[in-house]
């Protein structure tokens, strides 16, 4: 079995998404958008998904308090760069599409998208501050464990 560090995970992913909605913030401004505009739209659309992510009332709903299983013996940790890659599956990777999308007919809307590329790397960033380094997880069938 190989298992992701919950906080190797964040550590490796907050720059790909912060470079990505950079990129997509300057794209924004070569295909167009107003400066200002584009530069509202990123910290609009950073601080707002930054906000939602650590303020989501339906966390209220979801409230799962699971006891991690101890890792067991023999579990391969996964590379860093396969964890970092698992890691902009969905999120980042559909953002980043629906910014390259919006480029070609709404600059202005890929800049906030870009914020949100770039939201998703802060908010890992913060949470590093949160996140037990013993925590693992299978990453096929979720199962959290600790070290």
């Amino acid at each position: 079995m190989t298992v992701h560090s919950y906080r190797t995970r964040a550590l490796l992913v907050a720059p790909i998404r912060l470079l990505l909605g950079l990129l997509a913030a300057g794209a924004a401004v070569l295909a167009g958008a107003a400066g200002r505009s584009a530069v509202l739209a990123f910290v609009v659309g950073a601080l707002g998904i930054t906000f939602v992510i650590f303020n989501d009332p339906r966390a209220r709903f979801l409230q799962r308090d699971v006891e991690p299983l101890p890792l067991p013996a023999g579990v391969e940790v996964a590379p860093g760069w396969r964890q970092a890659l698992a890691a902009t599956f969905p999120s980042t990777v559909g953002v980043s599409v629906l910014a390259i999308v919006a480029l070609f007919t709404k600059p202005t809307l890929a800049a906030l998208l870009g914020g949100v590329c770039a939201g998703l790397g802060l908010a890992a960033l913060i949470s590093l501050a949160r996140t037990d380094p013993g925590l693992y997880v299978d990453p096929k069938s979720s199962v959290v464990y600790r070290r």
